[in-house]
């Protein structure tokens, strides 16, 4: 990633997210490499689809603020599941990301919220812990 006053200078040129989104798609994006396993030099397919970058971002949220992840990413701008879309396309045309040439926008366009889909991992995660 590049450094924080770079996302800075991208996401005030944009006017969309907080600059804190565009770290969080970042972090995201290794959180789901690391969990899909394509973090690895061997492995065959590094390449992240947009399902997996979102749960990626979305777990790395409901991990770090739980309950209050919602209304933090809402601060910053990030309401839909396609504004992670949004950010990673424009991370990609500051040169931050790749595509392959058959990734589209729309492959972002996912059901659920961002809080209905925060909501479902703090509860998975909550009650994981009781038990």
């Amino acid at each position: 990633m590049p450094r924080a006053q770079d996302l800075a200078d991208i996401a005030r040129s944009d006017g969309r997210y907080d600059p804190e989104a565009l770290r969080l798609v970042g972090a995201g994006l290794r959180r789901a490499a690391e969990k899909t396993g394509k973090d690895r030099p061997d492995h065959p397919d590094r390449h992240l689809h947009a399902s997996e970058l979102v749960d990626g971002v979305l777990d790395l949220a409901a991990e770090r603020w739980s309950t209050l992840a919602t209304p933090l990413l809402r601060s910053w701008g990030v309401v839909r599941v396609l504004d992670i879309g949004e950010i990673t396309f424009l991370l990609i045309a500051h040169g931050v990301f790749s595509k392959r040439d058959s990734d589209r926008i729309e492959d972002f366009d996912l059901s659920g919220t961002v809080h209905a889909r925060i909501q479902a991992l703090v509860e998975t995660r909550l009650a994981g812990s009781a038990a």
